[in-house]
């Protein structure tokens, strides 16, 4: 058994998936990063919007009062970006403020679809990387690969197994010195005005987001970060203080208009 490390790239959802692998024959984590890919393909199959045949795209058209039956990937990535929706006070919406108080989730009938009240459209781009990335670590645990970094682009990495120093993305994270992490076994995804702009859009306003200039957030789960990360880019510091010290293991690093750089439940 070898201690070297392999890294693996593949496109994929608008981006570029790399998994590193360590502590494995070549070949073995060369097999192992192509399940992963065969996997993150089988997630944006499920999620993509822009695919009307996906799951996503099959809830989109919809009318109200209608619903149709979508894998358990989808209800899971759905309650998870619920669940952010929640903990954030709306402030990450995979509807982008288009109605998802009307979304129904039917996970007992392998459902989803809308209230007769209404519909909205959903968008899973602040999230749906995310839940790839954690659908991936799942591969490499049935393939007995414990130490590994599966990274999504510039936006979310997860580090698996040992400790793992990995460079932070992103502009800004150079601006005010954070360069770097340490991570075991967590995810970290960050936002910023330089790398999405404008496109981080409030949902309650629908303009662009302003409260900060770049946002990092830190969870067990890639997707809980990635759609954190999303929020954090709105919500006020307070807030975020409350957020993490209400879910253990949450952290973030905010960087104010004024170029601060703030560290919570680091």
């Amino acid at each position: 058994m070898t201690s070297q490390q392999y890294s693996f790239t593949h496109e994929a959802m608008t981006t570029q998936f790399e998994v590193i692998v360590s502590g494995q024959e070549r070949e073995y984590a060369r097999q192992a990063a192509a399940a992963v890919f065969q996997e993150v393909e089988r997630i944006n199959n499920l999620l993509n919007k822009y695919d009307a045949g996906s799951d996503i795209g099959q809830v989109n058209l919809l009318k109200p009062g209608g619903s149709v039956r979508v894998a358990i990937e989808t209800l899971e990535c759905m309650e998870r970006a619920a669940w952010a929706c929640k903990v954030s006070g709306g402030l990450f919406d995979p509807t982008i403020g288009t109605g998802f108080q009307w979304l129904e989730i039917d996970r007992a009938n392998f459902s989803m679809g809308w209230k007769k009240e209404g519909k909205g459209e959903i968008d899973l781009g602040g999230i749906g990387k995310g839940y790839a990335i954690d659908k991936a670590a799942e591969v490499l645990a049935d393939w007995a690969v414990a130490d590994a970094v599966i990274n999504g682009g510039t936006s979310t990495v997860l580090a698996l197994g040992r400790e793992w120093e990995l460079g932070v993305g992103g502009p800004w994270g150079e601006k005010v010195g954070l360069t770097t992490v340490k991570l075991k076994n967590q995810a970290l995804s960050g936002s910023g005005t330089e790398v999405k702009g404008a496109h981080i859009i409030n949902p309650k306003t629908g303009k662009p987001a302003k409260r900060h200039l770049a946002a990092w957030a830190i969870h067990s789960s890639a997707a809980a970060s990635d759609a954190l990360a999303t929020a954090f880019m709105m919500m006020e510091e307070g807030n975020i203080e409350r957020l993490c010290a209400a879910n253990p293991g949450t952290c973030a690093y905010v960087v104010k208009q004024d170029g601060t750089l703030v560290r919570i439940g680091v």
